[in-house]
């Protein structure tokens, strides 16, 4: 994991992101595990936050380089920046 992978905070918009950035560019979620010979629940608890050991930190540090990792930054600030949008909006 690179110090940059501590601004992503795993759940489900990390894992939306991550797997939008696959469809993207063509592929799919599923693909890039099946090509990385990586149980697809394995990666999705990864980008969960549910595997936080090194070997999750590292899974999800490859998912987000071979996602594109500016591709999957600037959809995740994207992502957040909406989400508190509409958390302050519904708190209005």
């Amino acid at each position: 994991m690179t110090l940059s992978d501590n601004i992503f905070q795993p759940g489900v918009i990390l894992h939306e992101v991550i797997a939008g950035a696959f469809k993207a560019s063509g592929s799919s979620f599923d693909a890039w595990c099946v090509e990385n010979n990586v149980n697809r629940t394995t990666a999705r608890q990864a980008t969960y936050g549910q595997s936080g050991g090194d070997r999750g930190k590292e899974l999800l540090s490859r998912m987000i380089n071979d996602a594109g990792r500016e591709v999957v930054s600037i959809s995740y600030r994207a992502r957040i920046e909406a989400e508190a949008k509409r958390c302050n909006e519904a708190a209005a």
